[in-house]
């Protein structure tokens, strides 16, 4: 039960993540060489409104992340022991690319609070927003492979909850 939990936590906010950040890259980024702050909304939020929500759910998301590792940490210690890596290139890929797109989504913040250079804190949001499409194609991936997964354990859930009661 504590896996669906986690596994539909992590479904459902990388649904809002993947879209905030779309959002946030297609209608405020692109095309902005400016820099400067877009005045407008998308669906009736401003762009700070966006970008706290996208903030929100990536903690979120991260923390769930970290959660998922842990229960799957004896998986990825035999992957590395018994040298499987190519066998289970699709999910290293995920993880290392999320701990890239993490790292250069949270070091803006922090450049951003010490009131360090911006052109660096513009540098790390540039290559976050590119990462985080490629992340967010195997997020998708990963998520269809183990459809089967959800959809069975979803079941099994119900049918012990009914006969439960």
């Amino acid at each position: 039960m504590k896996r669906l939990v986690i596994n539909l936590g992590l479904l459902i906010l990388a649904i809002f993540t993947i879209f905030s950040g779309l959002l946030i890259q297609i209608e405020y980024h692109m095309d902005n060489q400016s820099h400067e702050l877009i005045d407008k909304s998308v669906f009736g939020l401003a762009y700070s409104d966006w970008s706290t929500f996208h903030k929100f759910s990536i903690i979120i998301l991260s923390i769930l992340v970290g959660f998922h590792i842990n229960l799957h940490w004896k998986w990825y210690k035999t992957v590395i022991a018994k040298r499987l890596l190519n066998k289970n290139i699709q999910v290293i890929t995920l993880t290392i690319i999320f701990f890239l797109v993490a790292i250069t989504g949270f070091v803006p913040w922090i450049i951003d609070f010490t009131d360090g250079n911006e052109i660096i804190r513009k540098a790390f949001i540039e290559f976050h927003d590119k990462i985080a499409i490629i992340l967010s194609i195997y997020f998708i991936l990963h998520i269809i492979k183990r459809l089967k997964w959800f959809l069975t354990t979803i079941e099994k859930t119900k049918i012990n909850t009914a006969h439960n009661k």
